[in-house]
């Protein structure tokens, strides 16, 4: 039985290139790597503007085959981006399951819709911000983040299109992130009470709590996009870093006394797992993210009408700012290391393990 996993968004749409996201070790690597391990040779793919062929390394796991397919267009949303090529190779891979990661991705929806439900192909997928698609119906097993997309997964809906996934589909998979990449630095000083991150685009993110929180309180925010020179213009006493390297990310969250996650929509994303493991107590609003996904004990969800007073009582108590800092980093020890993907991997080979190999 052999896996491939693929990434339904280009690489691109996290403002990276082909090189980078070849080095970074995060969970869309460790998992293939720690499913060869167990005896399933595994391989990733995933879209790009140049085709690369690389081999990734991590700790005492196998050698992970990488392969970047080039992607057909150059324009619009880069989520809908897909590759003709990458479909092709999927026809002739032979590959007995395919793992997707991102449910609403053009290269994963098209790769599913030309090959896998046609061909009858076993494939699972990792949800991630969007938790539904009619390809979801499709697939054997259903890796979700939080106790959210649970309930929005397994609810039923007015809406006619919207099949129930069945709980016996949905295996929860932690948000790991690299702790020794991410971990906290002693040496280097909090020069900002506020750090936050992400990709700085219009039509999805919301920055209204930052810029009010810099009327107060010493922010800055790592990212890139096409927002970022109005941004810096139009709110100069926020210290925009501008985009940030994978190896130089960890600094940077390391200079903010906490973390905060200002989005609507996002219900866990990576950067509160990263800042968690920096020891900087992660913090969002409560109607958004979930207390499973940041406990009381190593941050804070805040209200939308009082966020300001509550981020400053926080600032102002310097014995709970350590013990969350503190237990931050324990969670991510515990609960967020590489391996804690290993239960969730195990659950999704027994569920779709065919009975005889499947073949386009």
């Amino acid at each position: 039985m052999n896996i491939i996993y693929v990434q339904s968004y280009p690489v691109y749409h996290d403002l990276i290139d082909e090189n980078e996201f070849a080095e970074i070790a995060n969970r869309d690597k460790w998992m293939p790597a720690l499913t060869s391990q167990r005896g399933f040779p595994s391989e990733l793919w995933a879209g790009g503007h140049r085709a690369m062929q690389t081999e990734w390394q991590y700790d005492n796991l196998p050698s992970l085959p990488v392969r970047i397919f080039e992607t057909d267009q150059s324009d619009g949303k880069s989520r809908n981006h897909t590759s003709s090529t990458l479909v092709e190779a999927a026809r002739e891979s032979g590959a007995s399951l395919f793992v997707l990661k991102g449910i609403d991705g053009g290269i994963g929806v098209q790769l599913a819709k030309q090959v896998l439900i046609p061909n009858r192909i076993p494939y699972a997928i990792v949800i991630g911000g969007e938790w539904y698609h009619p390809i979801v119906k499709h697939a054997k097993a259903v890796l979700y983040e939080t106790d959210y997309q649970f309930q929005q997964l397994t609810r039923r809906s007015i809406r006619f299109w919207r099949t129930v996934v069945p709980e016996n589909k949905l295996i929860r998979l932690p948000k790991s992130v690299d702790i020794r990449h991410f971990a906290p630095d002693f040496e280097t000083s909090k020069t900002h009470d506020i750090i936050a991150a992400g990709r700085l685009i219009s039509n999805y993110k919301n920055y209204d709590a930052l810029f009010e929180l810099s009327r107060r309180l010493k922010v800055g925010v790592i990212g890139g996009g096409p927002m970022l020179p109005r941004l810096r213009r139009t709110y100069p006493e926020i210290t925009w870093f501008g985009p940030v390297s994978y190896s130089e990310v960890p600094d940077y969250l390391n200079k903010g006394k906490l973390f905060f996650h200002s989005g609507y929509r996002d219900h866990y994303p990576r950067t509160i797992s990263e800042a968690a493991a920096c020891g900087v107590p992660p913090v969002a609003f409560s109607d958004v993210i979930q207390k499973d996904v940041i406990p009381d004990a190593i941050g804070l969800r805040v209200s939308k009408d009082n966020f300001i007073s509550e981020i400053t009582s926080l600032l102002e108590n310097s014995n709970e700012l350590s013990r969350k800092s503190a237990a931050a980093r324990s969670y991510a020890e515990k609960n967020l290391h590489h391996l804690s993907s290993l239960p969730a991997i195990r659950e999704m080979i027994t569920r779709v393990r065919p009975s005889r190999k499947a073949s386009a």
